[in-house]
C-alpha cells in the first residue's frame, strides 16, 4: 500500500452517531494503529493518541498517514462516551505493509 490510505468503516446491525450522544446500539468507530485492545481498555474510555484515533464526530471514513513499512489496523465500536461494547464490536486485526 501507499500512503496516505483512504479507509472506509463498515458496521451492521448498529447505528453511527457522534461521541456523546446516548442511543441505544449506537456508537461511533477508533481504530487503533499497532496495539491492541487491552483487557482495561475494553472496559474504560478509549485513550486518545497516535494508536488509538477517534471518530467522534460519526465519521464513517478518513485518510490515514503511515510510515513505511509493517502495520496493524484495527476499528473498534465504542459508546457515546468511547468505552467499546461488551460484546466487543470490532473488525479483525489487518496486518498492511506501506512502501516508500
Amino acid at each position: 500500500m501507499t500512503s496516505p490510505l483512504k479507509i472506509q468503516f463498515g458496521l451492521t446491525g448498529m447505528g453511527v452517531a457522534p461521541a456523546g450522544v446516548e442511543k441505544d446500539k449506537t456508537g461511533h468507530h477508533h481504530i487503533l494503529i499497532d496495539t491492541k485492545l487491552t483487557d482495561e481498555e475494553a472496559k474504560a474510555p478509549l485513550p486518545m493518541d497516535a494508536q488509538h484515533v477517534h471518530f467522534g464526530g460519526g465519521q464513517t471514513e478518513t485518510t490515514l498517514t503511515l510510515t513505511p513499512g509493517p502495520h496493524t489496523l484495527q476499528l473498534v465500536l465504542g459508546d457515546w462516551s468511547h468505552i467499546p461494547f461488551s460484546p466487543l464490536i470490532a473488525s479483525p486485526v489487518i496486518k498492511i505493509t506501506v512502501k516508500k
